[in-house]
């Protein structure tokens, strides 16, 4: 008798889980994680739900389809670093503006600045550093 029972069982959750929309607890099983686990997805935004009465609440399937597509891929620009002709490398650029090497680093990181290396030199824009330095210019 416990195995007909085990297998109307099993039978009744394969068809909740094909469902469009699931109870936390159906969708805590296909996602083999627990009760807690879903309603926190609820609760950060990652899931959306339907609350029909204050114990029942409803999972599109869809939606937890969703959470297992990977978002679109973005492609990135290519950064060119400006000619070293319009660039001080960090000695010029400490001894014109007066500061010391951990000084400027700082400065460089804070503004996020685009700095690059070419050869023994570490180059960034002229222009940047002066409109840091010069805000008036």
């Amino acid at each position: 008798m416990d195995q007909v029972v085990k297998k109307v069982l099993e039978g009744n959750a394969s068809e909740q889980v094909n469902a469009d929309y699931l109870n936390v607890k159906t969708a805590a099983k296909l996602l083999r994680a627990s009760d807690k686990m879903i309603y926190n997805l609820i609760n950060l935004g990652k899931l959306n739900a339907i609350n029909l009465s204050k114990r029942k609440t409803l999972v599109a399937r869809k939606d937890i389809d969703k959470l297992f597509e990977l978002p679109p891929v973005v492609q990135l620009k290519e950064l060119k670093p400006p000619p070293v002709s319009k660039c001080y490398n960090t000695g010029e650029a400490q001894k014109k503006f007066d500061i010391s090497e951990k000084a400027l680093f700082e400065i460089i990181k804070r503004n996020n600045l685009f700095k690059f290396q070419e050869g023994w030199y570490t180059y960034v824009a002229k222009e940047d550093l002066n409109r840091i330095f010069n805000p008036k210019h």
